[in-house]
């Protein structure tokens, strides 16, 4: 079966920051990454360094208005990294397939 029919939730094409961090072990500070894609399940970003499957981690990033349908929203996600494609950009960076397990919006922007 090919990956995109065993998704539950449409993807939405959106490029746009991300914060993270693993929420076990001794990181206190946060990653920069990018986002591929994201549905209200999970997402795909790319990062530089490594990243394993099955590491739970914390995301912060603000959902675009496009992607609401209203306003811009700042979330807080908990989430697993379900895939990693090591290298899967054209500048090295790892690419990241995450499941989001649960989330909070911050605040709304209007």
């Amino acid at each position: 079966m090919a990956e995109d029919d065993r998704r539950r939730a449409p993807r939405v094409p959106i490029k746009m920051p991300v914060k993270l961090r693993p929420t076990e072990g001794t990181t206190p500070y946060m990653v920069s990454a990018d986002s591929i894609n994201i549905s209200d399940r999970g997402l795909f970003f790319q990062m530089s360094g490594p990243m394993k499957p099955g590491t739970r981690i914390e995301l912060s990033f603000t959902m675009p208005a496009e992607v609401t349908g209203s306003l811009s929203m700042k979330v807080r996600c908990i989430g697993r990294v379900v895939r990693v494609e090591p290298e899967a950009s054209s500048d090295g960076r790892t690419g990241v397939a995450a499941q989001i397990e649960r989330f909070e919006t911050i605040l709304a922007e209007g």
